[in-house]
C-alpha cells in the first residue's frame, strides 16, 4: 500500500480500539521545520481528550515487512499505555482567562516554518520566530502541550500582544533556565577506542556551556529570558557566542580570540546536517551576545 492507503487502512481497521460509541480520526499536523505528520486520534465515548499516535514510523515498519495487523496491535498497546496519562481539563482552553497562566513561548527557524507561521501568532527575532503554546502538563516526566493558533486568538478575543505579554511572564517561571558546563555533562562518559577507555570530557573545551530549561524541551528559548545571558556573560567577564545546537538547547562560548566565528558556523552546519533530527534544527547561524549593549546579533 502507498502511504495514504496505509493511513486510511489503519483508520478503518483500528476503530475497535475506541470501543463502542468511540471515534477515530486522522489529524494532519505541520510540525517544526515543515515536517508534516499524520496522527491517529482515538477518542473513547464520553472523553474529550486523547493521545495522538503518529503513523509515519509505523508506515516505515510496514514497508520493511511488518505485518499490518501486528502494527495495529502495537498501536493499541501504545494507546492503552498513554490514554490516561493526560488528565487536564480541556475546558480551560476555551477562555483566555483560564489558560493565560499556562501560555509560554519557544523559538523556531523563521524561514523553515513559513507554512506553519501562516497559521500561528508569532514574533520575529533575527532569523527566528517566537511562537506560543500552552503548557498543560509538565510534571513527573510528562509534557502535554498545545500550540496556539490564530483561531485561538479569535475565539479568545485577544491580540498577539496579550499572548506575548503572558508568555514573557510565564516562560521563565514555568520553565526555569539551566546552564551546565559541557565538560561536566561528560564527566563520567567514556568510549572504547582501540581497546582503551577514552574519557569524552577530555575532548570537550572547558569553556563550553549548555543553556536549556529544566525539562530540556524547547530550551533554546532561554536565550530570550531577561538577564540570563547578561548575568552569565558578566560571570565569565566576556561577551558570548551562541551556537544553536537544536530547538532544545544552545551552546554558550566566551567570545575569545581562540574561537573563529567562521569555524563555529561550519561546526553548527555540520552538526545540523549529521547529528540533529530535521524537526529539531534551529538555525545554521552563530549568534553573538554583547553584554554592554545587552543585545543578540547574527
Amino acid at each position: 500500500m502507498e502511504y495514504k492507503e496505509f493511513v486510511e487502512y489503519i483508520k478503518m481497521n483500528a476503530g475497535y480500539i475506541a470501543g463502542e460509541g468511540g471515534n477515530i480520526t486522522i489529524n494532519h499536523v505541520i510540525k517544526n521545520n515543515g515536517c508534516e505528520m499524520d496522527g491517529l486520534v482515538i477518542m473513547e465515548k464520553g472523553k474529550d481528550i486523547a493521545p495522538t499516535i503518529y503513523l509515519d514510523s509505523f508506515y516505515e515498519l510496514y514497508t520493511n515487512g511488518e505485518n499490518i495487523k501486528n502494527i495495529i496491535r502495537q498501536i493499541e498497546v501504545i494507546y492503552e499505555q498513554n490514554k490516561n496519562n493526560v488528565t487536564f481539563d480541556v475546558n480551560i482552553l476555551k477562555h483566555f482567562d483560564t489558560i493565560k497562566d499556562k501560555i509560554v513561548y519557544k523559538v523556531v527557524n523563521y524561514r523553515s516554518n513559513e507554512k506553519l507561521l501562516e497559521q500561528v501568532p508569532h514574533k520575529r527575532i533575527l532569523d527566528l520566530a517566537v511562537v506560543f503554546y500552552c503548557l498543560l502538563d509538565n510534571e513527573y516526566g510528562r509534557s502535554a502541550t498545545a500550540l496556539i493558533y490564530n483561531n485561538n486568538l479569535k475565539n479568545w478575543n485577544v491580540t498577539i500582544d496579550d499572548v506575548y505579554k503572558a508568555a514573557l511572564k510565564n516562560t521563565p517561571d514555568l520553565l526555569h533556565s539551566k546552564i551546565s558546563s559541557m565538560a561536566a555533562l561528560f564527566e563520567k562518559c567514556g568510549v572504547n577506542v582501540d581497546g582503551e577507555e577514552v574519557d569524552l570530557k577530555d575532548y570537550v573545551p572547558s569553556d563550553m556551556y549548555v543553556l536549556t530549561n529544566e525539562s530540556k524541551l524547547n530550551g533554546a528559548a532561554c536565550i530570550l529570558y531577561e538577564n540570563v545571558l547578561y548575568d552569565f556573560a558578566q560571570k565569565l567577564g566576556a561577551d558570548l557566542y551562541i551556537l544553536p545546537s537544536s530547538v532544545h538547547e544552545v551552546i554558550l562560548l566566551p567570545k575569545l580570540s581562540m574561537f573563529e566565528k567562521d569555524e563555529l558556523v561550519n561546526m553548527v552546519k555540520e552538526v545540523n546536517t549529521e547529528g540533529v533530527a530535521a524537526d529539531e534544527v534551529l538555525s545554521d547561524h552563530v549568534y553573538e551576545y554583547n553584554r554592554t549593549e545587552r543585545l543578540i546579533t547574527m
